[in-house]
């Protein structure tokens, strides 16, 4: 059985956590530092921080991975290998060479076409070749050798969100067959493409929950799915800042600028114009609330026909 030190934060490392500590001797968990969060701003730790407890594993929580007592300490384990899965923090070179068998990384698409992020294939719209792959690491990102990958469809109507969930998994099945391959030592290393690497690593930024309405809808629509329920796409107009949830493509002309709130439909809520044909939301998350209907929304007036969503956030308002 393989000696390993688990490195990852997030829900979406969860299960790969799990399955390194059904088929390796985990030494460690490292994670980051609770946060605080809420409006109280209480101190929560990690999805992987709380599983890792619960499963009673020791979990380290550096500020600094590159602290000299955080490498001497992993060189005192001695580990056959590490296992990060969007630990969110780029390993170095001292690390990187420390174990037997190197630092492998789960990342959830197929480098370099579909981004580092699971929405990212829903974004653009890409539907047939999607995700979950493991690679050695090195001191770039996301830039190693692939070792294994499985490859899954995504859906039509599937959300950011639900990517990520199911991606979680298939994550998880691709770590369980890489370690395999690490204990038998048949596992074959792929250099990528020497003009891909380093393309892929995309850091979100605050505009980039913002919806671009000079987009045809279908990518309006795709944006919206990708960020749905987290993080979120949004929009503003005036001092109103509002995520979509779910919504839909509509035909016909939009007959407006791009972002104006063409139409209200009963039962249903909004069509805004966008650079071609219409989208229509039908779920909405106001600043400050929960998501709900956007038709229930809209009983409130505090949208009309004719208000412009604007094309960039403005610095006040934080999504």
């Amino acid at each position: 059985m393989l000696k390993a030190v688990f490195m990852g934060s997030p829900e979406f490392a969860v299960a790969s956590l799990e399955t390194a500590h059904r088929l390796c001797q985990v030494a460690a968990v490292f994670t980051q530092p609770d946060k605080p969060r809420g409006r109280g701003n209480k101190m929560v730790p990690t999805p992987v921080k709380i599983k890792a407890q619960e499963l009673g594993l020791s979990v380290f929580e550096p500020k600094r991975i590159r602290d000299p007592e955080v490498i001497s300490q992993l060189e005192q384990w001695q580990p056959d290998v590490i296992l990060v899965v969007a630990y969110a923090k780029l390993i170095p070179p001292a690390i990187l060479e420390l174990p037997r068998l190197g630092c492998v990384n789960v990342h959830p698409s197929l480098l370099p076409s579909s981004g580092s992020y699971p929405h990212t294939s829903l974004d653009y719209g890409w539907r047939k070749r999607d995700r979950g792959v493991h690679f050695f690491m090195d001191e770039g990102y996301d830039t190693g050798d692939v070792i294994h990958c499985i490859k899954t469809p995504l859906g039509s109507e599937e959300t950011g969100e639900e990517v990520a969930s199911r991606l979680a998994l298939v994550g998880a099945q691709v770590l369980a067959e890489t370690i395999e391959q690490l204990e038998a030592g048949t596992y074959r290393r792929q250099p990528q493409p020497a003009e891909a690497v380093g393309g892929y690593s995309k850091q979100l930024k605050r505009e980039d929950f913002f919806v671009d309405w000079s987009q045809p809808a279908p990518l309006v629509r795709n944006f919206i799915r990708a960020m749905a329920h987290e993080p979120g796409a949004c929009s503003q107009t005036g001092d109103l800042l509002i995520k979509f949830g779910r919504s839909q493509i509509i035909d016909g002309s939009p007959g407006a600028e791009p972002g104006t709130l063409v139409s209200i439909v009963r039962g249903k809520g909004f069509q805004v114009a966008c650079g071609e044909r219409l989208v229509q939301i039908e779920q909405v998350k106001p600043a400050g609330k929960g998501w709900m209907e956007a038709w229930a929304y809209l009983q409130g007036g505090a949208l009309q026909v004719g208000q412009r969503f604007c094309p960039r956030p403005v610095p006040q308002l934080t999504p």
